[in-house]
C-alpha cells in the first residue's frame, strides 16, 4: 500500500464522478504524478465517503505497488483540499464536512470554499490603490436600481453572487429598439429581445429565481476579430508559503460572447504569445504589462487573505480595456485547471505540485505551534 504515517495525509474532496473516473479509467492524473515529488499520503473522497462517527474516510488512492487506483479506509486528513464545487447555500453535506474539519482544527488549503462577488467587491474597495481597477458595481434590489445603472451605461453585466464558469451571468443592453440580454445556458449562448424595460426585468427575475445578484458597468475590453479577451491568472503559495504567479492565460471568447470561460469553447493562449503575436506588442510592452498585472494580483491576493484567511491558490480574472487599463473581474477559489493547457509541461506541473508542497508547509507550521 506504501503509506507512511510520517507523511501528512492530504484529503482531496471531489465529486463522485471524479472518483468513478479514476477507478474506471485507471489514469494516474497530474496531481498524483506530482505527489511522487511532494511525497504526501494523498487520497481522494466524495461526499458520501465520510464516516463522521468513526472519523474515517473511504478514500481512493493510487497504490504504487499494485500500480492502480483502489480504495481503503483513511483517517481524517491532516490537510483538507476542497476541489468539490459548491455555492453559498448552507446546510448541505459539503458544509458539514468543511465545518467538521474546521472544528477539529484540520487546516485547509483554502480558507474559503467560494467567494461572494458583492462581499469581495466591498472588501477590495476599501483600498485606494485598487479602486481605479474595480468596475462600478451595485447590488440590485429592484428594477429602479437597474434603471439607474442604465443611465450610466447602455451595457450592464448582471452576476449571481457565488457562481462561476459563466453560470449566472447575463449581459443586458439598451438600444434604440428596446433591450436585449445574452446569457450562457447549459451549452450555448441564449439571447432575447424586449420592447420595454418591464418585460426585460421580468425575464431577469425569472433567470435569477429570487436569488440576489449584482450589476456591473460593462468594460470595453480588448478584442480580436470580434472576440473578447480576458486574463486568468493562477496565483499559488509554494512549499515555503511564498506567493507565485504560476501562469497567466488569455481566454478569447467565441464571437459576440459576453463571457470567455472555457465552457464556452474559448481559445486559450499563453500571455506572452497572445500579446506579442496576436496584438502586436513589443517585448518591452509585454513585460511592462505583465509587471503591472502581477503587482495588482499579489496586492489583491494579500488583501483577500486579510479579509478571509489564508489561501494556497486563487484564480484571479482581469480584463484589459482598449486604453490599456487593467480591470479586476473576479476571484475563484476552486480554479479550473483547463486554462493550463495553453502552457508548457513545467508550468502545468508547478500548478499541481504547489498545493501539495503548501500542504506540507502548513502541516509543519501547525506542528511548530
Amino acid at each position: 500500500m506504501d503509506l507512511n504515517e510520517n507523511k501528512p495525509y492530504v484529503g482531496v474532496h471531489v465529486k463522485r464522478r471524479v472518483i468513478d473516473r479514476k477507478l474506471n479509467k485507471q489514469k494516474k492524473g497530474r496531481l498524483q504524478k506530482m505527489n511522487q515529488i511532494a511525497n504526501t499520503n494523498l487520497y481522494f473522497f466524495s461526499d458520501k465517503d465520510v464516516n463522521f462517527e468513526q472519523k474515517l474516510i473511504n478514500g481512493t488512492f493510487f497504490d504504487t505497488e499494485e500500480k492502480k487506483w483502489t480504495q481503503a479506509d483513511f483517517p481524517f486528513p491532516d490537510v483538507y483540499y476542497n476541489r468539490r464545487s459548491s455555492n453559498l447555500n448552507k446546510g448541505n453535506i459539503v458544509d458539514k464536512i468543511r465545518n467538521t474539519f474546521e472544528e477539529m482544527g484540520i487546516p485547509s488549503i483554502n480558507s474559503q470554499h467560494c467567494f461572494d462577488k458583492w462581499h469581495v467587491d466591498q472588501q477590495l474597495r476599501q483600498y485606494e490603490e485598487l479602486r481605479p481597477h474595480l468596475p462600478e458595481t451595485r447590488f440590485c434590489k429592484n428594477k429602479k436600481d437597474l434603471k439607474r445603472m442604465f443611465k450610466k451605461s447602455s451595457r450592464v453585466f448582471l452576476k449571481a453572487l457565488s457562481k462561476n464558469n459563466g453560470i449566472g451571468i447575463m449581459c443586458v443592453t439598451m438600444n434604440s429598439e428596446g433591450y436585449e440580454y445574452t446569457r450562457f445556458g447549459k451549452s450555448s449562448l441564449k439571447t432575447a429581445t424586449f420592447k420595454n424595460f418591464n418585460d426585460l426585468f421580468k425575464a431577469i427575475k425569472l433567470f435569477y429565481n429570487g436569488k440576489p445578484f449584482i450589476m456591473q458597468k460593462a468594460i470595453d475590453l480588448i478584442q480580436l476579430n470580434d472576440r473578447t479577451a480576458d486574463i486568468r491568472s493562477e496565483i499559488q503559495r509554494n512549499g515555503q508559503g511564498q506567493l507565485e504567479c504560476v501562469a497567466h492565460t488569455i481566454r478569447l471568447g467565441t464571437k459576440n460572447s459576453p463571457v470567455t470561460n472555457t465552457r464556452t469553447q474559448s481559445t486559450i493562449y499563453p500571455f506572452d504569445d497572445f500579446f506579442k503575436n496576436k496584438m502586436g506588442y513589443t517585448d518591452d510592452e509585454t513585460t511592462k504589462l505583465k509587471k503591472q498585472l502581477e503587482k495588482l494580483l499579489l496586492y489583491i491576493y494579500e488583501k483577500i487573505e486579510l479579509s478571509y484567511g489564508a489561501f494556497g491558490e486563487i484564480g484571479i480574472d482581469f480584463g484589459l480595456d482598449k486604453t490599456g487599463h487593467l480591470w479586476f473581474i473576479e476571484c475563484n477559489v476552486k480554479t479550473g485547471k483547463n486554462t493550463l493547457r495553453a502552457h508548457n509541461k513545467k508550468t502545468i506541473d508547478r500548478a499541481y505540485l504547489n498545493p501539495l508542497e503548501y500542504a506540507k508547509f502548513i502541516t509543519r507550521e501547525k506542528q511548530q505551534k
